[in-house]
């Protein structure tokens, strides 16, 4: 199981990391069945701990409790190594995104990338260079 976040495709990133999610038992379900949105995901300090916020996970249809909150703020877990690499990243203007949601074994990752924002001419550039290495093969 992969979910991939195609507004990822817009950074350029510097570095990447693999962080726990906090999740209950039916949002871990639902991920597993049904997947989940990235429509506007980010990650954001909130007090010196990373959250990721507006990821949409659907409710689990078998579960007893459904007064769910399908885009809750969800903690990361990180060491605090990470933790203050995140912050000075942070400090330097850096954007940092939620970029795949997968399992490793038992247990549900999130990969966070850390970097900028593209520009329109950067994305032009690409496109360019993709055009130009296809017509050569």
């Amino acid at each position: 199981m992969r979910y991939f976040n195609r507004d990822s495709r817009d950074y350029h990133f510097e570095e990447t990391m693999e962080a726990g999610i906090v999740l209950t038992g039916s949002d871990a379900k639902s991920l597993r069945t049904q997947g989940a949105s990235f429509n506007g995901a980010k990650i954001d300090l909130i007090g010196n701990r990373p959250v990721l916020i507006n990821l949409t996970i659907e409710p689990y249809k078998y579960a007893q409790n459904q007064q769910i909150d399908k885009t809750a703020t969800r903690p990361l877990l990180l060491s605090q190594k990470q933790i203050a690499k995140l912050i000075s990243y942070r400090r330097q203007k850096y954007m940092i995104v939620p970029v795949v949601i997968y399992t490793r074994g038992q247990w549900i990752k999130v990969e966070i990338g850390i970097g900028r924002k593209i520009r329109k001419y950067e994305k032009r550039q690409k496109i360019k260079d993709k055009e130009i290495k296809r017509d050569i093969s």
